[in-house]
């Protein structure tokens, strides 16, 4: 558990008087805001955006990303002009039904979810058995949000496991061929909300730091798949209005 600090007063120069600002703030050490005051100006809330969720592991996070704005998620978010609220849990996103049942309790105008990956070392699973949770958290996600519009973007590559066998005997290829099934299979029952991005072609190695995670080359890439899937698909009018320029 983290020490408490206790209260400091931090000031935040900004590079010009007027704009749109985020501030990111240290993870690690869980802080709490208790009041923003301007200083020789004002404050106003930013017009409301569509809100978008992300779903996933520690690429969703944005590990390896070397600031929290070069993230894919922050990325495509500031492209499609959303309210992007990033739920990447590294190490985790193995498609938990307790997950689901959040995304289904959460407001949301957009949503989108990306795991398979942690399947194939820390959580084993077999294809048959991926292919029914993906059915069944895209079903959970469905009884919150029956009509809003669904993308699921599966693995992305990944040198050592796409074709050696987990404990199970399964590879990440055969992995990522069960989400992308059970979402297919899943449109083909009458989700005419949901779309697919697969994540195989999207991403070489040379993009990963560590032959898992994308460096800021792979997120730009991964955001720009991701939002131009968001913007050109059916969806677009209902959601953007516009193309993504």
């Amino acid at each position: 558990m983290l020490a408490d600090i206790g209260t400091h007063l931090v000031r935040l120069p900004l590079p010009r008087p007027d704009g749109k600002y985020t501030v990111h703030l240290p993870e690690v050490l869980r802080s709490l805001i208790h009041d923003v005051r301007p200083v020789g100006g004002t404050l106003e809330p930013v017009a409301r955006a569509p809100r978008w969720l992300v779903y996933g592991d520690s690429i969703v996070e944005g590990w390896a990303a070397s600031r929290p704005q070069v993230a894919w998620p922050a990325v495509a978010g500031r492209a499609l002009g959303v309210e992007g609220v990033n739920l990447g849990y590294a190490g985790a996103a193995r498609g938990e039904l307790a997950s689901a049942q959040q995304l289904a309790s959460l407001e949301a105008d957009i949503i989108t979810v990306a795991f398979g990956t942690n399947y194939w070392s820390r959580t084993p699973h077999t294809a048959g058995l991926l292919y029914e949770t993906t059915l069944a958290f895209l079903a959970a996600v469905r009884t919150g949000h029956p009509r809003t519009p669904l993308l699921v973007v599966s693995p992305v590559h990944r040198p050592d496991a796409e074709a050696t066998p987990n404990v199970l005997g399964a590879n990440l290829a055969q992995l990522r061929d069960a989400v992308e099934r059970a979402t297919r299979d899943t449109l083909r029952g009458g989700d005419d909300r949901l779309s697919l991005l697969p994540g195989v072609g999207l991403l070489t190695p040379a993009h990963l730091v560590d032959g898992v995670h994308p460096g800021d080359e792979g997120h730009a890439l991964l955001a720009r798949a991701v939002a131009e899937n968001l913007t050109g698909n059916k969806f677009r009018g209902t959601i953007f209005g516009k193309a993504l320029d």
